[in-house]
């Protein structure tokens, strides 16, 4: 492959490699593919079945969305703060 676009074995060998990865014990990587959705997901069935019997369903939909989705930056924010808090013990 070209310097360009490096390949695949190239591109798990830079984040197995990569320090950055090693945080929080190696849940780093776990944190960012599975625990982040999988809480964005319940979020919105919590709001979506919060509102249900409160507002028209189309409606419902969109404040599911508006929620979840201004839901984001605080997650992200609080899984950085817990990678800088772990990453100071």
């Amino acid at each position: 492959m070209s310097a360009k676009n490096p390949g695949l074995d190239d591109m798990i060998d830079r984040i197995i490699d990569n320090p950055a990865y090693d945080q929080m014990g190696g849940y780093q990587i776990f944190l960012r593919r599975f625990a982040i959705p999988v809480t964005m997901i319940l979020i919105a069935l919590f709001v979506y079945t919060t509102l249900d019997q409160y507002v028209s369903s189309s409606w419902n939909l969109v404040i599911t969305s508006i929620l979840t989705g201004s839901s984001l930056g605080p997650i992200l924010a609080a899984e950085r703060y817990l990678a800088i808090r772990n990453n100071k013990k």
